[in-house]
C-alpha cells in the first residue's frame, strides 16, 4: 500500500522560504507570495544596507566639509580647520535633515 503525500496549494506557500503558511499569512504579489517572516527578514536586511549606505555618505560629506572653503556675500568663511570629528557631526546632522548629494 502506498501513501500519497498531498501537494500544498501554491497559493498557500511562500515563494521565498517555501513554507506553507496559508493565505492569511501571505502578502500576495503578481508573481510571488511572501510570508510575514520572510518580509520581516527582507526589511531587516534592507534597513541594514540603508544604514551602511548612509554611513558611507556621511563619511564622504564629513571629508568634503573638512576640506571646504565656503564663500558668502559678507566675506570668506573657512571651515578647513574643522577637525574630522566636528565635520562628521555636521555631516550627520545634514544627512538626517534630508540632504542628499544629487549627481
Amino acid at each position: 500500500m502506498k501513501f500519497i503525500v498531498p501537494e500544498p496549494d501554491p497559493k498557500n506557500v511562500c515563494s521565498l522560504c517555501s513554507r506553507e503558511v496559508g493565505k492569511e499569512n501571505l502578502i500576495e504579489g503578481q508573481k510571488a507570495n511572501i510570508c510575514f517572516d520572510s518580509s520581516d527578514l527582507a526589511k531587516e536586511i534592507a534597513d541594514e544596507r540603508r544604514k551602511e549606505i548612509a554611513e558611507k555618505e556621511i563619511q564622504q560629506m564629513a571629508k568634503d566639509l573638512s576640506l571646504a572653503n565656503v564663500n558668502t556675500e559678507k566675506g570668506s568663511f573657512d571651515i578647513s580647520d574643522t577637525g574630522m570629528a566636528t565635520a562628521y557631526m555636521y555631516a550627520e546632522r545634514l544627512y538626517k535633515a534630508g540632504y542628499r548629494k544629487v549627481e
